[in-house]
């Protein structure tokens, strides 16, 4: 075996992480639920469904990869596109939703600042994926924007954790965590932080500063507003 297939172990190992997390968060969600979670709108099963199914394709995708099935590899990823728009789509009707109900989730801020959360997950979700998609030809590249990809997307079940232990930095602390695991990746098999892990961290910042900062300010409420309302 080469070491370009023993590399990717980790991604596969990764995703299975990832899958954990989300398997979790809304697990715990569910089960503290008083109504049965089959009689939450047919949106929400289609999200989850597309979102369950972004984490086990990333999982298969790894292990073709690392079973140097390469085309099945490629022909499988064209079910990526469909996952995306569903996710996309159905992500956009429940963040609709939310802000027609009013009330935020989140204790102590407005719907308008909740609105920041599902809609920076969206833009990260289309701006990695696409980076993704156009370095597919750059193995190194591709995977590790696959995998941050994943990781961008993953404060929707992360943030139920941390309400489910009381943690609310739960997901700054997962997200920096999981970096932190491509970075010594990185440093193990390249010798150096990989340019996409770099970008990974940036994303990070710029959450921070979006939802903390940006979505607490008036013009935030403005856009807010005119999207949603």
């Amino acid at each position: 075996m080469n070491q370009s297939i023993k590399r990717d172990g980790f991604y596969k190992i990764m995703g299975i992480v990832l899958l954990g997390l989300v398997v979790t968060g809304f697990g715990s969600a569910a089960l503290s639920r008083q109504e049965n979670p089959l009689d939450l709108p047919i949106i929400f099963h289609l999200h989850a469904f597309a979102y369950l199914g972004w984490f086990t394709l990333f999982i298969v995708q790894a292990s073709l990869i690392g079973n140097n099935k390469k085309a099945l590899h490629m022909k499988l990823g064209q079910l990526s596109v469909l996952l995306v728009v569903s996710m996309l789509l159905t992500g956009w009707v429940m963040a609709q939703q939310s802000f027609d109900r009013g009330i935020s989730p989140i204790p102590d801020i407005t719907i308008q600042q909740f609105m920041a959360l599902p809609v920076f997950d969206l833009f990260s979700l289309l701006v990695f994926y696409s980076l993704a998609v156009s370095k597919r030809f750059d193995p190194e590249f591709h995977k590790r924007a696959m995998l941050i990809t994943s990781i961008a997307i993953l404060d929707p079940a992360t943030a139920r954790i941390g309400f489910a232990i009381d943690f609310a930095p739960f997901p700054l602390v997962a997200s920096l965590a999981l970096l932190a695991a491509i970075i010594w990746h990185d440093k193990r098999v390249l010798g150096r932080v990989h340019v996409a892990t770099w970008l990974g961290l940036l994303w990070v910042f710029l959450w921070v500063g979006f939802v903390f900062g940006f979505a607490t300010t008036q013009q935030w409420t403005n856009v807010a507003n005119a999207l949603f309302g």
